[in-house]
């Protein structure tokens, strides 16, 4: 009697759902019905406040002035776009009158800038490098005085090496300022056909004419002093600095230091600390 129970309810059970199918059978996708699209949410975008252009009026005199370079530069751009876009009497006033506390800016550092210097002389180049026609003369002849003893006095040790070729026109004019080179230092310049000797040329890696190699004896390294015509004052000055560096004189980074400007302004490694000042 249960089995039979069950049996009958079981049977209502698939009779009632195969009811259901077959009654929506000619509806939806079978029958080619699209499948209701889901609306999607639409999210309201917050719409920004317009943004401000800020006004000279915003700030006080003294706000400007002890602004931060950055923003103070910041503030005045946009008061030049909003001129420029709108060139209105007061937009266009209120530009020049933050040019104007810019200009005096730049006037307060550059007074300010001429005390520390008249107060602080060794931080100034004055020393080293004067521009009053009495102490310019006096610094050049200062410079000719050391490349001449340096050169007269390491003659023996150096040697320029002059790499040229008989059909070279610039050539020509070389040989005439190394001449007087040669008569006013006394070195030896060895001159070097590279026609004749391209093994020598290949050596110091010189292609073109003419060509000044600076050697030194019982050392290896050397030091290209030009390639292509120079003058010379240019001969004595490469030539000079050149046997100071491959004698250890000086470093690469103090290339254009000369002696008696060692402990000046422009000597790169002189330290100066705050500690050192009085």
């Amino acid at each position: 009697m249960r089995r039979l129970i069950l049996a009958s309810i079981l049977q209502l059970s698939v009779t009632t759902a195969s009811a259901g199918y077959y009654a929506d059978s000619a509806k939806g996708w079978w029958w080619y019905q699209k499948e209701p699209e889901k609306q999607a949410e639409k999210q309201e975008k917050k719409k920004k406040p317009p943004k401000s252009t800020p006004s000279l009026k915003d700030y006080s005199y003294e706000q400007v002035w002890e602004m931060h370079p950055d923003q103070f530069q910041e503030f005045a751009e946009v008061l030049k776009k909003k001129a420029v876009q709108k060139p209105s009497e007061e937009n266009v006033k209120e530009y020049f009158e933050v040019q104007e506390i810019a200009r005096k800016k730049a006037l307060a550092f550059s007074n300010v800038a001429q005390f520390v210097w008249q107060k602080y002389p060794e931080l100034t180049t004055k020393k080293d490098y004067p521009i009053t026609t009495p102490g310019n003369l006096a610094r050049i002849s200062q410079i000719n005085e050391e490349r001449q003893r340096i050169l007269r006095d390491n003659r023996d040790d150096f040697a320029l090496i002059y790499f040229q070729r008989p059909d070279c026109s610039y050539c020509d004019e070389q040989s005439r300022i190394l001449d007087w080179f040669t008569n006013e230092t006394g070195w030896t310049v060895k001159k070097v056909n590279i026609s004749e000797n391209p093994g020598l040329a290949a050596k110091f890696s010189v292609e073109i004419t003419p060509t000044l190699i600076l050697i030194q004896k019982g050392n290896q390294d050397y030091l290209p002093v030009s390639a292509g015509v120079i003058s010379a004052d240019e001969i004595e000055d490469k030539a000079y600095r050149a046997v100071r560096l491959l004698k250890g004189d000086i470093s690469p980074e103090e290339y254009s230091l000369y002696e008696f400007q060692k402990g000046g302004s422009f000597d790169v490694k002189k330290r100066r600390l705050q500690e050192e000042r009085p």
